[in-house]
């Protein structure tokens, strides 16, 4: 499945006008890194990765090529959604009854 890029404010407004059915962690097709798939009315986009403001920073690839933002696992990925509010957090965790 190929799907286009959206930014982090574009993802927020669209949760905002409730054009955000579900956001998911996916496995992406090319690497074993995980990305954020955006699953809205009448859209499926992976969130874009951030651009990084450093003049002097030297990567083979273009600095400002858009990419999809990457995680090494299925957990950093709920972590990172988690903390910017895309996702719910946990509520309840089980605790041993033993002393």
């Amino acid at each position: 499945m190929e799907a286009r890029l959206i930014s982090l404010p574009l993802v927020q407004l669209a949760r905002l006008l409730g054009l955000v059915r579900s956001i998911e962690p996916v496995e992406l097709q090319d690497s074993r890194d995980w990305g954020l798939l955006i699953r809205g009315r009448g859209f499926t986009r992976l969130l874009e990765q951030e651009l990084l403001h450093a003049p002097n920073l030297i990567r083979p690839v273009g600095w400002s090529t858009p990419r999809p933002i990457t995680f090494r696992g299925r957990q950093a990925a709920v972590t990172y959604a988690q903390r910017l509010g895309l996702l719910p957090r946990q509520k309840t965790w089980s605790v041993s009854a033993s002393e």
